[in-house]
């Protein structure tokens, strides 16, 4: 027996745990599935989670490997699944249950996008599990595979040591080098994650570029001349970015205050112009 979503959806296989024969749950731990809180139910139909079939896949070569189409949360699920081993050969175990997704980590900014990954630690989830979050800037599988395992060390450690201590430890064992708190993976590691990329299959993702993608040169030149740019459309449905709002406003470089400097709004400038220290009315800065 199998077991699906009370709301539907895809088949998962039945997880065995002492619960009563009324309590079910999947095998996996794909998007936002967990032990509790969905409710599931028994069901004869094949499996069709590709992330449960992939736990009764036979033993094959990468090459071997049939390419199944999963999504990239599933797929980075199967890399952690496939990373386990690793951590548990350098004495830091990764947690059973680990939240991963693709988005940007809390605190990365549109106009400087440099957080690649980042992890929160147990305490601070209403389910006690570390989330992981995967910049959607990257898509290389191997840069994608070396940023999950600066993360997974986070989650092994449950971000108690930041970047310092056991975490720089346990990440130069793995072979992760540079600077601990943007580590590359080592040439060796590379390669590594190269052919487990190659066995998991396609990281079913396109970069999403924050400050708009590469412009490409143009092949029919426009005529030369001025031209009005229009206005750029928003980049994404939240809150613009707030422009300045304070003017500039100067004193007379001639005037004994030695050109006074202050900046205000237009609601006020209406009122009035500034008065510098020395009694001269200000104006509009150049």
């Amino acid at each position: 027996m199998n077991v699906i979503s009370v709301m539907g959806g895809k088949v998962h296989k039945r997880q065995e745990f002492d619960g009563g024969e009324e309590s079910f749950f999947p095998l996996c731990r794909t998007g936002g599935m967990t032990n509790r809180g969905t409710k599931y139910k028994g069901t004869d139909a094949e499996v069709t989670c590709s992330v449960c079939l992939s736990y009764d896949a036979p033993a094959e070569t990468p090459e071997e490997a049939p390419k199944r189409t999963v999504t990239r949360e599933e797929w980075l699920h199967l890399a952690i699944d496939a990373l386990r081993p690793e951590f548990a050969k350098i004495g830091l175990p990764l947690p059973a249950r680990v939240h991963v997704s693709v988005g940007f980590g809390y605190g990365a900014k549109r106009e400087s996008a440099k957080i690649l990954g980042q992890c929160w630690a147990r305490r601070v989830s209403e389910d006690d599990v570390n989330h992981i979050f995967i910049s959607p800037e990257l898509k290389d599988e191997a840069r994608v595979l070396d940023v999950l395992i600066h993360e997974l060390v986070h989650a092994a450690d449950d971000c108690q040591s930041g970047h310092k201590g056991r975490f720089a430890t346990a990440a130069k064992a793995l072979g992760l080098t540079g600077k601990m708190t943007a580590t590359v993976a080592s040439p060796e590691l590379a390669a590594k994650l190269r052919d487990l990329a190659k066995a998991i299959g396609p990281y079913a993702h396109a970069t999403l570029y924050p400050m708009g993608k590469p412009i490409q040169p143009k092949a029919d030149p426009k005529p030369e001349g001025p031209e009005e740019t229009p206005e750029e459309p928003p980049i994404s449905s939240g809150p613009k970015k707030q422009g300045t709002r304070m003017i500039k406003v100067v004193c007379k470089s001639d005037c004994g205050c030695g050109g006074y400097v202050v900046r205000t709004t237009a609601k006020w400038l209406e009122v009035g112009f500034p008065i510098c220290p020395a009694g001269t009315v200000m104006e509009l800065a150049v």
